[in-house]
């Protein structure tokens, strides 16, 4: 941590240079009504008046002092303040602001990628109506950090509302955060505020200060090279956003495949690729793919069924699909996800041949058509009629025409540090929560030392000493193999992992939580609640257990491995069963098996029949895991190995 003497000075540099001119009283976008002062530190508020200004900060009782540079700009900290509220604060200088509804209590900032982005109104879970009408919590507050990116540092940001948490404002907010929030309310009776600042499919080396990130070997080059002329960068952005633009239109306009009758059932689909169901992308020889497939599947159904009502039940997710059956429109799904149910009108489908098409709208290559956990099919209203969707399907992804595929203007190194966490520095907050590492799950052994690297810059730049960062492991996800493989996720877990020596931090480990066939597993709540465990016992120092158990050490005894742990709570056990699973064992072939093993008071006996000098134990080390050791808490054990020979996926 020695680059904290190196890099303090920068804060004040990066928050108050520049030659902005007073245009008079000012405060900085994240200052305004029903917003949440942090509780038992000085915390900062700052702006801009006219330059050589008096400012005068009046609050709860206090009077605070700054007055401004020649460029205008102003800072001050309040007297340390116990949770409290409703206050006004007033400002006063050549101008007066008063902000009403301000609450002293905890701030939280909200970090990460997709799955903190997530929002309550998308989803989560089957009891989404019932959370989403019982999220009346005036004690919650949320402010969002506009979407925006940038090649410099910027000094604030466009205006932008403290939320309070109802009903109808909750559909927009993080459900990571807000659970993290609602649980930390109910057990702290404080205000809780979240400034959330997350964006989709983001990697760690964009939310990193380009200072920091220049002492990072894997990006000195690329910092220092970089162009950080705003009006190229604003260009770029522009023409990036009109390519995705242009890339929905396309999508949602071209008639190619219908002008040639590819959902009619005489149209000749032999020159077609051909797939077996269930169908995704990488089956397709379509992984990563951006862009329109149409999908067509022949039925013969050899029952009367021309007054019967049927339905078609099928596991789906795309980000657009249209589903015609002879020629007929059926269904329009927009971002469908998990089972869907399309009712068919009677004299759609008939006895003998018919054919389904379907165009699908691809992003990312996350699509499918069923999985190998669900059966789809026609269903008759009477269920005397069931036909299987299984078997050959064709395909052809070249109907079409191709689209732009991903803009990753927002992926640039430090330009959501730029434009989503510079500004907010250094607002009081107790500390953060983040969730990300997918992006980076190509590249785990870098992400070893850039995630710790993005811990300690924000801790830089807050100036608030070691303040607790809490993260989320990464959840099970993708087809679980039959065997022992090497994993991109694995590895992205054990850098997360490693991560836990620096000091202050946390992980909810969310592997049992995960859903196979989707990056977005919609149990936000269960992750909001690990989190808020972590918050409690590392930031309120209650002594709870807040995590599962974590490995420590690995002990040989004769054909077997003895693993120690730590975080085991009131002592290890075993979810959803009797019998252990997730464990495998290697030799000195360094050949994976399975491995049985049994909980031996405070540890765990490792071994296989196959393997007589075990050398090596990993735990849930698959993209997909499906270990299930937990300790008497029900908090899930974190994925390990005991080894360090080289985990090198093959492509």
């Amino acid at each position: 941590m020695k680059r904290y003497s190196f890099l303090s000075h920068l804060l004040f540099s990066v928050l108050l240079t520049g030659s902005l001119q007073g245009q008079g009283l000012k405060l900085a976008s994240i200052f305004g009504d029903h917003m949440v002062i942090q509780q038992g530190i000085n915390a900062p508020v700052w702006g801009t008046a006219d330059p050589g200004s008096q400012i005068q900060v009046k609050f709860e009782g206090f009077v605070s002092f700054a007055k401004t540079g020649t460029d205008g700009k102003w800072i001050l900290r309040l007297p340390v303040m116990e949770a409290g509220g409703p206050f006004d604060m007033k400002i006063i200088s050549t101008d007066t602001t008063i902000l009403k509804d301000v609450m002293v209590g905890e701030v939280w900032l909200a970090s990460g990628q997709s799955n903190m982005e997530w929002t309550m109104g998308s989803g989560v879970g089957p009891d989404t109506d019932n959370e989403i009408a019982n999220a009346n919590l005036p004690d919650v507050r949320f402010f969002n950090v506009p979407r925006k990116t940038s090649s410099i540092p910027l000094k604030d940001m466009d205006s932008q509302n403290w939320t309070i948490c109802t009903p109808g404002s909750v559909k927009s907010l993080s459900a990571v955060s807000y659970f993290f929030a609602r649980e930390l309310y109910r057990h702290k009776r404080v205000t809780v505020g979240i400034i959330s600042s997350s964006w989709g499919a983001t990697s760690a080396e964009a939310w990193i200060s380009s200072e920091m990130l220049a002492t990072h070997p894997d990006f000195r080059e690329k910092i220092l090279s970089s162009d950080s002329d705003t009006a190229k960068w604003n260009s770029y952005v522009r023409k990036s956003i009109k390519a995705d633009r242009d890339r929905d239109i396309i999508a949602a306009t071209s008639k190619n495949g219908i002008e040639a009758g590819v959902i009619l059932p005489e149209y000749d689909d032999s020159g077609w690729k051909s797939c077996s169901y269930p169908i995704d992308m990488p089956g397709m020889g379509l992984n990563g793919y951006w862009g329109l497939v149409w999908l067509r599947k022949s039925i013969d159904i050899q029952q009367r069924i021309n007054s019967k009502k049927m339905r078609l039940d099928l596991n789906i997710l795309a980000k657009d699909a249209i589903f015609y059956i002879n020629g007929n429109e059926v269904a329009h799904l927009i971002n469908p996800a998990k089972t869907n149910t399309i009712n068919i009108k009677t004299g759609i489908l008939h006895q003998g041949h018919n054919v389904l098409s379907v165009r699908l709208y691809v992003n990312w290559g996350s699509a499918h058509i069923g999985t190998k956990n669900d059966e789809s099919y026609f269903l008759s209203d009477d269920n005397k009629v069931k036909v299987s969707l299984e078997g050959e399907w064709k395909f052809n992804s070249e109907i079409e025409p191709p689209v732009a595929q991903w803009q990753d203007y927002y992926n640039k190194p430090s330009v959501l540090y730029n434009a989503r966490i510079a500004p907010v520095i250094p607002y009081g907050i107790r500390g953060v929560i983040w969730y990300q590492g997918e992006n980076n799950a190509g590249n785990a052994s870098q992400y070893r030392s850039l995630f710790p690297l993005l811990i300690e810059d924000w801790r830089v730049r807050w100036q608030l000493g070691y303040f607790p960062f809490l993260y989320v492991q990464l959840a099970n996800y993708m087809e679980k193999k039959p065997e022992p493989v090497e994993s991109d996720w694995a590895e992205l877990r054990e850098a997360q992992l490693m991560t836990l020596k620096y000091p202050n931090t946390g992980m909810a480990v969310t592997i049992d939580i995960g859903d196979p066939n989707d990056i977005h597993p919609r149990d936000k709540l269960d992750v909001g609640k690990r989190l808020s465990l972590l918050a409690r016992k590392i930031a309120y120092g209650e002594n709870i257990v807040a995590s599962g158990p974590i490995f420590k050490s690995a002990k040989m005894e004769e054909k077997k491995i003895r693993i120690s742990f730590n975080s085991i709570g009131s002592g290890l056990a075993i979810k959803d069963g009797n019998v252990l699973k997730g464990f495998t064992i290697a030799g000195s072939d360094k050949k994976f098996y399975w491995a049985d093993a049994v909980i031996e008071g405070e540890d765990i006996l490792v071994s296989s029949n196959n393997v007589s000098d075990p050398q090596a134990v990993r735990y849930s080390w698959e993209n997909n895991p499906d270990g299930n050791l937990i300790n008497n808490e029900g908090l899930p054990a974190s994925p390990f190995r005991t080894d360090n020979w080289d985990t090198k996926v093959k492509k």
